[in-house]
């Protein structure tokens, strides 16, 4: 059998053979399309075993031409049948065919009113050599077309394939910020002269539906095309968002419909994290240890002069090396009014540090007494206060100078107007 046959039979409910280590022989599998989604039953030649506990059937198939690995989530089970979600597949050529663009499904931007039509281009250097790489954006797809045609499973191939990769990643990051829900790939095929010669799903759980008034951009469709738009122009890179917690933070914004203790301690970890990615000391650390070691040494003289009981001396000791941060330090507070003046946001320092300062003291209080209803600030006024502050943190950090929306308003906000 050909890869674009197995392929085709795949997706068009056509019984393929798949081999497992869960029975002997092999088992005739429909597959089902729905959506997003890809759902299996299968009726095999022999009992079927597993892991109870993992409750996943494995089914492979390999040939000269290819090879397929494909991870089943079961949902029904019988001796000689079984049903279930598919939660991965990979197929891959074993030709060394050339591969000319690689096309993505993104779950998660088919986001009413707004329709994606996007191109741009890319220049990649691998060993002294510029790669073109030209990119189309529209609706659901993303399909990077390559100007030099690369062998696939070679060395440059494999690094250019991973800058394609990192470059829609930073796109369906931003989208995420945009949408305030998670967006991911869901399918990526390699592409051959119009045949697939790999491809790999896998499933997602990326909401359909998202909330309009939490969403930075809300309807307003020029804000969101200004906003994608200058993402691309900027050509960010996947590590520095992560490093720098951007993507740490897009993901919290996430809005699961729910308004809980959960949310508030998600929008606080959030914004700690952007603004203490890296720790500040009062004074050098070698400097600290050093008067802390002779501290240490006169408290433990005086506690024993004092016959205090050396396990006590010694906890008490402990306390200490346990709360360096603390003790040479500087509180979350002076992280986040630095953060916000470095950003260029001495306004939005100046009207909400203090109520950003409260939220953070209510996330402290919900993590070690739990909510309690007879609080006089609501739940719902924390949220606000912490997402509000993240979402003007990451436009500066974009050097977004376009419109978005604060939730709690209408207006439209702009970074410049916080300077």
């Amino acid at each position: 059998m050909e890869l674009n046959v197995f392929y085709s039979n795949l997706f068009s409910g056509k019984p393929i053979e798949l081999n497992s280590n869960c029975y002997f022989g092999v088992s005739n599998c429909t597959f089902l399309v729905d959506g997003l989604n890809l759902s299996i039953s299968a009726v095999t030649q022999a009992p079927i075993t597993f892991d109870r506990e993992k409750a996943t059937i494995d089914l492979t198939f390999n040939s000269d031409a290819f090879q397929v690995n494909i991870v089943v989530s079961l949902t029904k089970i019988e001796l000689f049948k079984f049903e279930g979600d598919v939660k991965e597949v990979n197929i891959s050529s074993n030709k060394p065919v050339s591969v000319e663009r690689v096309a993505y499904v993104i779950a998660g931007v088919d986001s009413f009113p707004m329709r994606n039509n996007f191109t741009w281009d890319r220049s990649y250097e691998i060993d002294g050599i510029e790669y073109d790489v030209s990119y189309a954006f529209v609706n659901c797809r993303i399909e990077a077309r390559i100007s030099t045609q690369l062998v696939l499973g070679s060395k440059e191939c494999k690094v250019l394939l991973q800058f394609i990769e990192d470059e829609v990643f930073v796109i369906c990051l931003s989208y995420s910020l945009c949408r305030s829900t998670k967006v991911e790939w869901v399918e990526k095929k390699i592409i051959h002269l119009n045949s697939v010669c790999t491809y790999h799903y896998l499933s997602s759980n990326v909401p359909s539906k998202y909330s309009n008034q939490i969403n930075p951009m809300r309807n307003d469709i020029q804000a969101w095309e200004d906003f994608m738009k200058h993402v691309i122009s900027k050509s960010y890179k996947k590590k520095d968002l992560i490093d720098s917690q951007i993507f740490q933070a897009v993901s919290n914004l996430a809005w699961s419909g729910k308004l809980n203790e959960w949310t508030l301690i998600s929008h606080a970890a959030a914004l700690e994290g952007l603004c203490k990615h890296k720790t500040v000391s009062v004074i050098k650390d070698n400097t600290y240890k050093k008067a802390r070691d002779t501290a240490i040494s006169c408290l433990t003289n005086e506690l024993t002069k004092l016959d205090v009981d050396s396990e006590l001396i010694a906890r008490i000791k402990q306390n200490v090396y346990d709360n360096e941060r603390s003790i040479n330090g500087y509180p979350t507070k002076w992280y986040i009014e630095n953060k916000l003046i470095s950003s260029n946001l001495n306004q939005f320092s100046e009207q909400n540090l203090d109520k950003i300062n409260v939220a953070i003291q209510m996330r402290n209080r919900v993590v070690h007494e739990g909510w309690s209803s007879d609080w006089k600030l609501d739940i719902y006024d924390c949220v606000v206060i912490l997402r509000n502050t993240i979402y003007v943190l990451l436009f500066a950090y974009y050097g977004y100078e376009g419109n978005f929306y604060l939730i709690g308003s209408d207006e439209k906000a702009v970074i410049s107007k916080y300077a």
